[in-house]
């Protein structure tokens, strides 16, 4: 390929439109789950800088003190659904971010794969926070110890399941 060759990869996004995006979405899910405006103010500082600065793990680090937050404070089903969305969306878009440059560009259609992993993931992990916070409270400890024990097996399950699964149709034919 030479200097002046261009690729058309279709619709596509910018590559520094992904730390910006994390920024949104710790900013926004500090805000709904009423974080200290200095937490907030923290979380998009740091995932701005990331996009810069990537050894900083600004979506990482963000999604660390929402958890914080929530713990620290009532952990209602409306905040653990916002705080389990926004820590994985957190995820994905930092690990995203590590992989695409600032200057590239990335095409929607390679992102779908993520997408789809990331709606069945987030089905799952939103119908665990529920079933959570349907246990019973008081001396029914090893009946949640068991409910848990099981939820994290099927999570392994599934993730060994798609991690073994044949990605060849992700890679474009060889030409000749």
């Amino acid at each position: 390929m030479r200097r002046d060759d261009e690729l058309a990869i279709g619709v596509s996004v910018p590559g520094w439109s992904l730390p910006i995006l994390s920024t949104a979405v710790a900013v926004t899910a500090g805000s709904m789950i009423h974080a200290a405006v200095g937490w907030i103010i923290v979380m998009g500082v740091l995932c701005l800088l990331s996009g810069v600065a990537r050894v900083l793990g600004g979506p990482w680090v963000s999604a660390v003190i929402l958890v914080i937050v929530l713990v620290a404070s009532d952990a209602a089903p409306g905040r653990t659904a916002v705080v389990i969305a926004a820590v994985h969306l957190l995820h994905v878009l930092g690990s995203l971010a590590m992989a695409v440059p600032l200057g590239a560009r990335v095409a929607v259609s390679a992102l779908r794969p993520t997408a789809v992993r990331f709606a069945i993931m987030q089905a799952a992990g939103q119908a665990a926070g529920f079933l959570a916070y349907l246990l019973p409270e008081g001396r029914v400890l090893p009946a949640a110890v068991v409910l848990g024990a099981l939820a994290v097996l099927g999570f392994v399950l599934g993730a060994l399941r798609m991690l073994r699964a044949q990605r060849a149709h992700g890679y474009a034919a060889s030409g000749s």
